[in-house]
């Protein structure tokens, strides 16, 4: 059995302590509460959506998580064991706090839930760039908060210019302005032939820190040219291909090497491939069927209603650095709103 403290080797809480990082967190999730707000009145929504990855792209509940029969000894910890198979619920998504044509500059992400059983299950969310643009918590709040509600080039390129510097500083502005604008100009013909990354770490048990994420398992055929006039292309062209076979990726694990190389608490760094390659330890298989069958658009009308959080785990999977740790606090108020539990 793993040390159940055994994260505090690896993070450093800001202000000194569990307790006064909790108080940071506790206002950043009020100001995320607030950028819901904006979003729901400048994009005339009905009522509170998610902050972000406001937009199902397209979601099932009958997806299956299988680990390889050589699974290294080193990362075999609880549910995680050579040939285990667990169900899975699977949500793409797009990041945008605010529903909008797929064929808008965005980040894609998608939530994985393992379900091992009633008691236990493990959310993974990830997204389709290898580290974040904001270091911590508070950078991506900030960040958040200068650009809610933002529309039209003229604007965004305001608050990127203008604005960001102001909130974080030049440095850091810079570099979140590179990061995704490097990440959205590239054109996505297919959301079953990206590669997601967690972008921050969790703990593995006794083998420690590592990120995960998921890329295309080979052989699968080409996506199409993007087209535009089809406001949700990408869930049109994903569900033409489960019509036809099956969507399977490869989960990989990155692990921690040292502070310098593979941080912890900044999320902003990639871990690099050479220093921490990754290693192939389960699949995911999304199976062939109709997305367009009534039972389909009941489940994702279900999954839809769902809290996906990193924090849904045990302690041997715990999220770690300062980016996950704000989490626990930012996801619930924001869902509490959206579900009108305030």
């Amino acid at each position: 059995m793993s040390d159940p403290r055994q994260h505090e080797k690896y993070e450093q809480y800001e202000g000194g302590s569990p307790e006064a990082e909790r108080k940071v967190f506790e206002e950043l999730a009020q100001r995320i509460v607030r950028i819901q707000r904006i979003n729901q009145d400048t994009g005339r929504l009905p009522g509170p959506d998610r902050a972000f990855h406001a937009k199902t792209t397209l979601a099932v509940d009958n997806a299956r998580v299988r680990f390889r029969t050589d699974l290294p000894l080193s990362l075999r910890e609880g549910f995680v064991r050579p040939g285990a198979e667990y169900p899975a619920l699977v949500r793409y998504s797009n990041a945008a706090g605010v529903p909008a044509a797929d064929a808008a500059q965005d980040l894609r992400g998608i939530a994985v839930r393992i379900v091992v059983g009633d008691d236990e299950r493990h959310d993974l969310l990830m997204l389709n760039i290898p580290a974040s643009h904001a270091a911590n918590a508070r950078e991506f709040v900030e960040f958040a908060e200068v650009m809610a509600g933002a529309s039209g080039t003229a604007q965004v390129a305001y608050r990127f210019l203008v604005k960001l510097p102001r909130a974080v500083g030049r440095p850091a502005a810079t570099r979140m302005r590179k990061t995704l604008q490097k990440a959205v100009a590239r054109k996505i013909g297919s959301l079953s032939q990206e590669r997601y990354w967690s972008q921050a770490p969790i703990l593995w048990g006794d083998a420690g820190p590592v990120q995960y994420q998921l890329r295309p398992s080979p052989g699968g055929p080409p996506a199409p040219k993007p087209g535009r006039s089809d406001r949700d292309r990408l869930r049109t062209e994903l569900a033409a291909r489960l019509r036809e076979r099956d969507v399977v990726y490869e989960l990989c694990l990155q692990r921690f090497v040292d502070e310098a190389t593979t941080p912890v608490e900044n999320a902003s760094v990639e871990w690099p491939e050479d220093v921490a390659p990754p290693v192939p330890v389960a699949t995911l298989t999304i199976p062939r069927q109709d997305l367009d069958s009534n039972e389909a658009v009941a489940v994702t009308r279900r999954i839809e209603q769902l809290v996906f959080t990193p924090w849904r785990t045990t302690d041997a999977f715990r999220p770690l650095g300062n980016l996950n740790r704000s989490r626990d606090a930012a996801y619930g108020a924001s869902s509490a709103r959206r579900l009108g539990q305030e």
